[in-house]
């Protein structure tokens, strides 16, 4: 198994670099990692049964706690590609199952990823205004589109359901503010 560390500077598609590492890869299982995570209590006990392995992820934003998910992180090489150049996502490989069913089960492994999505304020607006114009191009590229109501309604949204979540008040606005940009960034590009 071999850890992929996605650090490099400037990238505009994040699907595109895992890919490129995972391709470049030798290694036939591969654990992808960001720049700003850490993997704690880290257990390879894996079964061919499953071609991915979504990961527990703890989030962290200005050294307070604001939830877990779980993501897939562990794939098998050979089984899938990863997709969307920001908030990308592993699209296994279709496995032919009798009546047409396909197979897309995913494995779950205890250990846990920790992120820390931002050590400083400015640094995270920084990210926010790249990513969100990543997010715009990206969903430009897949035909969505942005209008008023989904550039000031969205953003309530999202505050309200990260909110929920994380209970901080300072991540909540900054998840709304990248969802007002993005939607926002799309529009423009629209016209």
């Amino acid at each position: 198994m071999k850890i992929l560390i996605l650090n490099k500077p400037n990238i505009t598609d994040f699907a595109s670099a895992r890919n490129d590492l995972l391709r470049n890869s030798k290694s036939e299982w591969n654990l992808f990692l960001d720049d700003d995570e850490s993997i704690s209590n880290f257990q390879f006990l894996i079964s061919n049964k499953f071609s991915n392995y979504q990961l527990i992820r703890k989030n962290y934003f200005l050294g307070q706690y604001v939830g877990t998910d779980k993501i897939i992180r562990l794939v098998k090489k050979g089984t899938g590609r990863w997709q969307r150049a920001v908030h990308e996502t592993w699209i296994p490989n279709k496995t032919p199952l009798p009546a047409g069913r396909q197979d897309s089960r995913c494995g779950i492994l205890n250990s846990v990823i920790i992120h820390n999505t931002a050590d400083n304020l400015t640094d995270y607006l920084a990210k926010i205004d790249n990513y969100s114009t990543i997010h715009a191009k990206a969903n430009f590229d897949e035909e969505k589109t942005s209008n008023l109501f989904k550039i000031i309604f969205f953003p309530i949204a999202k505050f309200v359901v990260t909110f929920v979540k994380s209970k901080n008040v300072v991540f909540s606005i900054m998840q709304s503010l990248h969802s007002f940009l993005s939607w926002t960034k799309l529009y423009f590009l629209q016209s």
